[in-house]
């Protein structure tokens, strides 16, 4: 099991940077909240291949269309197969589709939204897959992103979607807003799912919410979880998806992580998971 950031939280885009600070952390991965308007995927590979991380996948942060009015299922399939571009560049690494959501607020109802998403996840996915990319979606909550919200939708989007290459990404915050039961989602998915992502409650460290974290790791272990983890934190004083725009916030948000994969590692040892 790799341990990784997402790196959106740490406010860093260019490759060298980004890498040196995953390397500080005591990390051996990393999610990248980038694109191709970043960095190029091949010096993303070469830094990343450079400082011995691997990359778990490509997850660009700001993946909705310029004018949400004026989106389309064109223009939405031309853009994430500029990323699935990007995605091989960078080492043929996964790359999530959840950004897709975003470009179904201009249909007219939930249906129009839905097959919208659908055509654009299949168009998607079948390119990727040529491509020799892996395609993952994140369940995120109704306030961040519409249509898959939950574990169930999501299942229900990869069955509609077809074949063997879309998996799942399961996160502990998000689980906390949208699943009656976060323990029995990680049951039934663990073996489904590929990268998990630790928050608590409220967006912070381990221990900073309500969310019990030993018996999530234990629940993913038990059901077969053979994926990665990516930690995916906040400081309290920032709005959820806000990175630190001081250098005293970035100290606090490395304590913050260190600390948090420290917890997590140890209930891993405890689980006989190394």
């Amino acid at each position: 099991m790799h341990i990784g950031v997402v790196t959106w939280t740490l406010g860093l885009t260019e490759p060298l940077e980004v890498m040196a600070k995953v390397s500080e952390l005591g990390l051996d991965a990393l999610q990248y909240a980038g694109d191709f308007r970043d960095c190029s995927g091949v010096e993303l590979r070469r830094a990343a291949a450079a400082a011995g991380l691997k990359i778990l996948a490509i997850d660009p942060f700001n993946a909705g269309p310029e004018d949400p009015g004026a989106a389309s299922e064109q223009a939405a399939i031309a853009y994430y197969r500029k990323l699935v571009d990007f995605a091989v560049d960078a080492g043929c690494v996964p790359l999530t589709l959840q950004g897709l959501a975003l470009w179904t607020r201009d249909c007219p109802d939930q249906q129009s939204a839905w097959q919208r998403l659908l055509a654009c996840c299949r168009a998607v996915d079948s390119y990727a897959r040529e491509r020799g990319v892996r395609t993952l979606y994140e369940v995120c909550n109704h306030y961040e992103l519409p249509l898959v919200n939950t574990s169930e939708a999501c299942r229900a989007l990869i069955g509609q979607v077809g074949g063997d290459n879309l998996r799942m990404i399961l996160d502990s915050f998000h689980m906390n807003i949208n699943e009656r039961e976060p323990l029995a989602t990680l049951e039934r998915h663990a073996a489904d799912t590929a990268i998990y992502h630790i928050s608590d409650s409220g967006r912070g460290g381990i221990g900073s919410g309500h969310i019990d974290f030993r018996a999530q790791c234990n629940a993913l272990l038990a059901a077969g979880f053979a994926g990665d983890v990516a930690v995916e934190l906040v400081l309290p004083q920032r709005t959820p998806s806000s990175p630190p725009e001081t250098a005293q916030d970035q100290q606090r948000l490395t304590c913050e992580i260190i600390r948090s994969v420290v917890a997590w590692r140890s209930y891993l040892t405890q689980g006989g998971r190394v």
